[in-house]
């Protein structure tokens, strides 16, 4: 009953933003999308060890055959991002290298998510009606402060409603005149009666495209969807 879609583009041969969608122990969905800070290799090494970190620590009680597949979303939550947040902080402190983060846990058969936005963009909840729920930022970037505690929020998906998460390079990249796409045109062409994530990520990936055009695109893009069909 859900479609999950992602659209990725790197501004050069190896990139720094990151999404995810997995399957969690306890038949929860993990959703997360990221940006490691700076460009090229160096942003595209941490980006995996943000990703393999927050992803192991999701799935820590499946690695070690514990059978507690009822271990509340919000420890589950806690343990992943402080986890990534303290090894980061700890271990690579010295190299000033951080990542903005949304980790949301999805309850598939009731649609709650429950999340954390450490730092990042605010993805959006289109509602059937046309109205955006914006998922604001509930704490600091991952790997800027070790022991930092990140507080926790919670949104209900209802049926047609779309999750829509996305990197800053999506808004700000730019044509050859200088001009942003801008985060308001971006939302704009969040159209609630769409049928369809995938088919909306390719219309976007053609705004964008249009709006690039001939200039070098600048950063990452990553936009990560999921749509509540039933």
């Amino acid at each position: 009953g859900w479609e999950i879609a992602a659209y990725f583009k790197a501004a050069r041969e190896v990139a720094g933003d990151f999404y995810d969608a997995f399957h969690l122990p306890d038949g929860t969905l993990g959703l997360v999308i990221g940006d490691v800070c700076g460009k090229g290799v160096g942003a595209a090494l941490f980006m995996t060890l943000f990703r393999s970190l927050i992803r192991a620590a999701a799935t820590a009680d499946f690695f070690t055959q514990e059978t507690d597949a009822q271990e509340p979303v919000a420890a589950r939550l806690e343990r992943s991002i402080s986890l990534a947040n303290d090894y980061i902080a700890k271990t690579h402190g010295k190299t000033g290298m951080f990542a903005t983060v949304f980790f949301g846990i999805l309850d598939p058969k009731n649609g709650l998510l429950t999340y954390v936005n450490a730092g990042h963009e605010p993805p959006v909840i289109v509602k059937s009606g046309g109205a955006q729920e914006r998922l604001l930022k509930t704490g600091l970037a991952v790997g800027l402060m070790a022991g930092f505690k990140f507080a926790q929020k919670t949104c209900q998906i209802e049926r047609g409603d779309l999750f829509f998460a996305f990197t800053d390079g999506a808004p700000e990249c730019k044509n050859l005149r200088g001009e942003f796409f801008a985060r308001e045109r971006l939302l704009a062409l969040l159209d609630p009666k769409t049928e369809s994530a995938e088919a909306l990520l390719r219309e976007i990936e053609t705004r964008l495209r249009d709006h690039i055009a001939e200039a070098e695109q600048f950063d990452d893009i990553t936009i990560l969807a999921a749509m509540r069909l039933l």
